[in-house]
């Protein structure tokens, strides 16, 4: 039977030297004759190994890596579903998961049934299952299809009722993979808010994604892991800079495709007016910039955020503004807005810009335009990095007093 952590000060999950060899048989025979001669006949894979962390109550971890990079069995290793080669792992309180699609589900048993069954797992009486189960049905909109086998559900589906039974139990360590990415724009959304409700609640959340974004708004701290190994673990806005300044290298600055529009059919950018008949603007360095984003909604009370994001070529993001960051309120149903800035800080160069629309949060992202070389600021002078910035310089007399001087006369 689930009890709850005794003592909410000692931290919930302690991982210390983690790893994780898989063997590798040639073919099924391999394996017994392995066993019979007791000569190896496998071939070690190493997917995890050395990694160490502790996590507290209400404390979030992003997991990034490379496909491949030992993310998915660290989670498995923390949600129960396989245990280590080596190094050991404590997880206190009740831990719900939403690793691969359909894991944990009987194929047979209907939606109802499994989720009864999951509950139970997670140490759930007879009570509890009753009084929760009507809101976990309600959050996975599955309709009828709950009273039928979930071997007929769809992927998406199968995500819904899957996210639903481990969000809505309310979970003291919540554990999410990438299994969010294949459902719509609406249960997406829908997802992330009940995701920053339960860390408000105090949740303790390890998250794995490829969406930047959702990984920077929801995580304080990042593992960054590479071939089974711990590259690095910090802040989440350092672990993230070193891991996309990493791929980045890896890629060449013109092969970064832009995202693709899976949420259309609820909200889109349907124009973006950056100046000139080609979209595009060359302007000098402090020159004022003004760019105007329009957009749709097939659903009118929806309330709306933009944000707009000032990348290098290369890749390195400059500068990024929002709505929702200057306390702006959310725009409801369609609209359209314009950015102003009086004094654009960039150096000469080119910039592409990224435009987003966002929910009335600014958590989730509905759509996203890519535009390449969008603003070229164009300069005569040299100088380096990458923005300027108002400024004045004084003479410092020996005894300490400053003497505002013209900047021309330092020269004098």
């Amino acid at each position: 039977m689930y009890e709850p952590p005794k003592n909410p000060d000692a931290p919930l999950i302690v991982a210390r030297n983690l790893g994780k060899t898989y063997r590798d048989y040639p073919g099924p025979w391999a394996r017994l004759m392995e066993k019979v001669t007791s000569r190896e006949r496998h071939t070690p894979i190493h997917a995890l190994s050395g990694v160490d962390f502790e996590l507290r109550a209400g404390e979030s971890l992003a997991v990034l890596g490379e496909n491949g990079a030992g993310k998915s069995t660290l989670l498995k290793i923390l949600s129960g579903v396989t245990v280590p080669s080596e190094g050991s792992i404590e997880v206190r309180g009740r831990v719900a998961s939403l690793l691969e699609l359909g894991m944990g589900f009987h194929p047979e048993l209907t939606g109802r049934q499994n989720i009864r069954l999951n509950a139970t797992m997670m140490g759930l009486g007879d009570s509890a299952i009753a009084e929760r189960t009507p809101s976990i049905i309600d959050f996975a909109e599955l309709g009828a299809f709950i009273d039928r086998p979930v071997k007929t559900y769809s992927t998406g589906m199968a995500m819904r009722l899957g996210f639903a039974v481990a969000a809505q139990l309310e979970p003291d360590v919540l554990i999410v993979d990438e299994a969010l990415s294949v459902g719509d724009g609406y249960f997406q959304k829908k997802c992330m808010d009940r995701i920053r409700e339960l860390l408000d609640g105090g949740t303790t959340l390890l998250f794995c994604s490829h969406a930047m974004y959702y990984i920077t708004t929801f995580c304080r701290r990042a593992l960054w892991l590479r071939d089974g190994r711990p590259v690095v673990m910090g802040p989440v806005e350092e672990v993230v800079r070193e891991y996309e300044l990493f791929l980045l290298e890896k890629s060449d600055a013109d092969g970064r495709a832009p995202a693709t529009d899976r949420d259309g059919e609820m909200a889109t950018l349907r124009d973006v007016c950056v100046g000139g008949a080609d979209g595009r603007c060359r302007v000098g360095p402090g020159a004022a910039f003004e760019v105007e984003i329009d957009w749709r909604s097939k659903a009118p009370e929806t309330r709306f955020h933009v944000g707009v994001s000032f990348d290098r070529i290369d890749g390195v993001e400059v500068m990024s503004l929002a709505t929702h960051l200057d306390g702006r309120a959310p725009i409801q149903g369609a609209g359209r807005v314009s950015l102003r800035i009086p004094s654009l800080p960039m150096l000469k160069g080119q910039y592409d810009l990224v435009i987003y629309l966002l929910d009335e949060h600014g958590l989730h992202v509905y759509d996203r335009r890519y535009l390449k070389a969008a603003v070229t600021v164009i300069s005569d002078e040299h100088a380096l990095g990458l923005v300027t910035c108002e400024h004045d310089w004084a003479t410092v007399s020996e005894a300490g007093s400053k003497q505002e001087r013209p900047v021309a006369a330092l020269a004098d």
